[in-house]
């Protein structure tokens, strides 16, 4: 009861205790956006976007889907559980497809929530649920781990787990680093290369969104026609940007001797650097003649020099030992801290002491990019986009985004109820909300949101009473990322990484094998199935793996029946033990059995361990009676016991009583 109106708070009525608990919801508000900041990023940095995209997700999810959500204590944001889908898309596709999968995921949202489909996407079996968040678990974990260590996710989930054991012997050694001067003299350079690589791949994108490609069968020459659809203003603006890398790199090379490097190591970053120039160079010269394959060529190999030379200068191993302090901390305080200590979240504390420890020893290890202005990271749909994407892939991906996203929502949601007494969900007004939500995460080019559980229960722990919490807690992260973005670039990828590590192993829960156990080995195995499918190929496939097989379980389940018949001849009297259900599919077994007891014997059925019987069996066994009677038999049937079997089918049953009537 909320102690504040003495009332049960529902989600429909809120204008009216919008403010019932300002403070609470305050307090709650900042505890939220606390976790949710260092969440957002992080998970960015796993999907494989800018941060920038996590972090607007996180808004719309405070500030658009907070006032209109159907579970007003429960937050919505980036979700671990989405992040293998948006890789495997931005991967295949390219980043500026997202927008339109996301889209289209959230009109789905949409129209499922207000055709009333909300309590459908929670019909789904345990285990695959279970079995899908520890599959996502291990992708996110394998990927992660690599992150960690300042490297690049491999190309698959099997792949990452495999190269785990690389990732182990590039983060072990302890390489000296050198003076304090020479440190941040890496850094610096390290940071150069790093903002060079970054902006040559933005402008590689932008020139390749209006470089056509090359058709089935078209000629170099008809392929010169068609190319470069740029005004003479924007490409005076891509030639303009182009000269400024080739300047910055020139420039750069200059100050690679002040990082005191090995002398190997500094000839090989100085070839890349000068070959990666001159591809720079070339490209100029081919977007001045307009020749769009040579341009398209010679941008890719600059972006792999460039890459190379950022590889080169990153220290794997300090920043793997960044990313296991950040481990430490997130365990330690979680598990061994007094309660009452807890007044920041752990993700919070852990990256804050990654980032310190980074700072005072000025290591070079990659940081977090976050733009000066929030809304430069904004991407609207281009026309260019929305004629030249497959759409195909695009509704398959925005398909599978609403599915996934819409049962982790309403399965949070449903948690969160069970978390406090005072607000209940309405389904269908989540879903339609969050669609709502995903739409303008579509529109702004954004990571697509759901609810989602840590910030959730966080919410509800630090006494949150309505939908103003989740509210707040958006308009802080648009305060903080938008007045304090320099803040977020101190902060090292590592951390953000490990934080994603340990919420990788903290979904693989073997707790819910156990669970699961209870209940028959059939459904650890569909749960066990779902998890290994998804790691071997992909989410949409692993799921629904898991749904066909809870369906064949089921299946059969309900075809089993054992039938065991006992004939006592002293006496004349037969036993019929029925374990199972008794359904058409096993019509042939029970007439089988039937047709051995002898004539004149009188039949006890025993139905104590029948989980089902349906109209064909039931009519089968009243037939067989009439003909035993006949022959001088008697059947002998416990009726109470059998109408639990029909599960309410009464109307059978009476007819079956008068049927048996004489046989009682």
């Amino acid at each position: 009861m909320n102690k504040h109106s003495g009332k049960k708070t529902h989600s429909g009525g809120y204008w009216s205790n919008l403010l019932s608990s300002p403070h609470r919801d305050f307090m709650a508000s900042v505890v939220v956006f606390l976790v949710a900041l260092p969440l957002c990023m992080g998970i960015a940095i796993a999907s494989g976007v800018p941060v920038a995209a996590g972090l607007i997700t996180g808004i719309v999810g405070g500030l658009v889907v907070g006032w209109i959500s159907g579970s007003p204590l429960q937050v919505s944001g980036p979700a671990a559980g989405l992040t293998v889908i948006v890789y495997e898309l931005v991967q295949r596709l390219g980043l500026e497809v997202l927008g339109l999968a996301v889209l289209v995921g959230g009109i789905i949202q949409l129209v499922a929530g207000t055709m009333r489909y909300g309590r459908w996407f929670r019909a789904v079996s345990p285990a695959v649920i279970s079995g899908m968040l520890a599959g996502i678990g291990v992708l996110i974990f394998a990927s992660q781990f690599h992150v960690m260590v300042d490297d690049k996710p491999k190309g698959s989930g099997v792949a990452n787990l495999v190269s785990i054991p690389s990732a182990v012997l590039k983060g072990l050694p302890l390489t000296p680093l050198g003076s304090k001067e020479q440190r941040r003299a890496r850094r610096e350079l390290l940071v150069q290369f790093e903002t060079i690589h970054a902006q040559q791949v933005l402008l590689r994108e932008s020139i390749a969104e209006r470089l056509p490609h090359v058709e089935e069968g078209e000629s170099s020459e008809d392929h010169h026609r068609r190319n470069l659809k740029f005004s003479r203003d924007k490409l005076a603006r891509m030639i303009e940007r182009q000269e400024a890398q080739i300047r910055e790199v020139a420039a750069t090379i200059q100050h690679v001797h002040r990082a005191a490097l090995q002398a190997e190591r500094e000839r090989s970053v100085v070839a890349a650097a000068e070959e990666a120039a001159s591809k720079m160079q070339f490209a100029l010269k081919m977007l001045r003649e307009g020749d769009t394959i040579a341009i398209r060529r010679s941008l890719e190999e600059a972006e792999q020099r460039l890459e190379f030379i950022f590889s080169t200068l990153k220290s794997h191993d300090w920043a793997a030992k960044v990313g296991l302090l950040t481990i430490l901390v997130l365990v330690l305080w979680n598990s061994v801290l007094p309660k009452k200590f807890k007044v920041l979240p752990a993700p919070l504390v852990a990256v804050i002491a990654g980032t310190i420890f980074t700072a005072v020893l000025s290591l070079p290890i990659i940081f977090v990019e976050v733009p000066d202005n929030l809304w430069d990271a904004v991407t609207f749909p281009t026309w260019t986009t929305i004629r030249t994407v497959p759409w195909l892939p695009v509704l398959q991906a925005g398909l599978v985004l609403a599915v996934v996203a819409s049962a982790e929502t309403l399965l949070c949601a449903t948690a969160v109820d069970r978390m406090q007494p005072n607000v209940r969900t309405q389904y269908d007004r989540e879903l339609a909300a969050q669609g709502i939500g995903n739409i303008v995460c579509g529109l702004l080019g954004a990571l697509p949101m759901t609810g989602v559980i840590v910030r959730s229960s966080a919410n509800v722990d630090s006494g949150a009473q309505t939908r103003l919490s989740t509210i707040l807690h958006g308009v802080w992260l648009l305060v903080f990322v938008s007045l304090a973005a320099f803040l977020l670039r101190l902060i090292p990828t590592a951390s953000l990484a490990a934080i994603l590590v340990y919420t990788g192993y903290k979904l693989v829960n073997w707790k819910s094998v156990l669970e699961l156990k209870k209940f028959g080995w059939g459904e650890v195995f569909v749960y066990f199935a779902t998890l290994i499918t998804i790691v071997a190929t992909d989410l949409l496939t692993g799921v629904i793996t898991g749904v066909l097989l809870s369906a064949a379980k089921l299946l059969l389940t309900f075809a089993r029946l054992d039938v065991h018949l006992r004939i006592d001849q002293e006496n004349k009297i037969a036993s019929l033990d029925l374990d199972g259900a008794a359904t058409f599919l096993r019509l042939p077994q029970l007439a089988e059995a039937l047709e051995r007891v002898p004539p004149d014997y009188e039949l006890h059925v025993d139905f104590e361990h029948l989980t089902y019987v349906d109209h064909a069996c039931l009519d089968l066994l009243m037939n067989w009676a009439k003909q035993h009677e006949q022959t001088g038999g008697k059947l002998v049937i416990d009726w109470d016991t059998l109408h639990s079997a029909m599960s309410g089918n009464s109307g059978n049953a009476t007819k079956a009583e008068r049927i048996a009537q004489p046989s009682r």
